[in-house]
């Protein structure tokens, strides 16, 4: 795989338009950078296209115009099932496990990219037990009989089998109890340390700013304001403020 960007930049998009019905934009020119080592964050009121970003990111919704570009390569075209080739991962805000499959089935599933290398998946299995451990533990289990936040280390886990660059991450805490909520929060915050370039998608804003290396805020589509944690943590209410009553 080509490397990144001298300056650390794993995934750039500029002026991203896009939306779900005909004339009806939900993103109207947004712009974002994901850098390796960093978690990024994107803050706003619901419905002012938060997710939508991600979508469009990963390839789930194509852009009406803007880039996207990974290491040269544009991605605007590449749908999402091949993003996993280009080192880009999605978690989603809602479940995405199996239920009705074990543990070890969901982990499986998520080294189908290369499921003919037979050691390179028993090794990332073993990996991914290793830093989840009660994935082991509960290896046999249904996975839908776990706990809610057992279920997003799964999630975690399987995201992690292709060892991603960037990790595209929607509300992670999103009914998770506040004790389970900061150990995920603890686990970005790692994950940024071992190098993954990670955009967070958050309605917990002191959850998020406690993790995050930069932020953005958006409203209706667009980049209101940008910029370093400090920025932002002083006042939180006020930030609430901009983003409500800013036309």
């Amino acid at each position: 795989m080509p490397v990144s960007d001298s300056n650390g930049i794993e995934l750039t998009a500029r002026d991203l338009v896009a939306g779900y019905v005909a004339g009806i934009n939900i993103l109207n020119g947004m712009s974002v950078d994901v850098l390796r080592g960093e978690v990024r964050c994107v803050l706003g009121p619901n419905g002012t296209g938060k997710s939508t970003l991600l979508k469009v990111l990963f390839g789930f919704l194509q852009p009406v115009s803007g880039e996207i570009v990974r290491n040269g390569k544009s991605l605007v075209d590449v749908p999402s099932h091949r993003m996993g080739q280009y080192g880009v991962t999605y978690l989603p805000q809602r479940p995405s496990i199996f239920p009705f499959q074990t543990v070890e089935a969901n982990l499986r599933l998520g080294t189908w990219q290369f499921r003919k290398n037979r050691a390179l998946a028993a090794e990332r299995t073993e990996a991914a037990y290793a830093r989840f451990p009660v994935l082991r533990e509960r290896r046999r289990q249904l996975a839908g009989t776990m706990s809610g936040g057992q279920q997003r280390q799964l999630e975690f886990a399987r995201a992690l089998m292709t060892d991603p660059a960037v990790m595209l991450i929607d509300e992670p805490t999103a009914s998770i109890e506040p004790r389970v909520a900061a150990q995920i929060y603890e686990l970005i915050a790692g994950l940024a340390r071992d190098g993954k370039a990670i955009l967070l998608v958050d309605q917990n804003i002191k959850g998020a700013l406690g993790i995050a290396d930069h932020v953005y805020v958006m409203r209706t589509g667009t980049l209101l304001e940008e910029g370093p944690r400090a920025q932002f943590t002083a006042d939180v209410e006020h930030l609430v403020a901009r983003w409500l009553y800013t036309r």
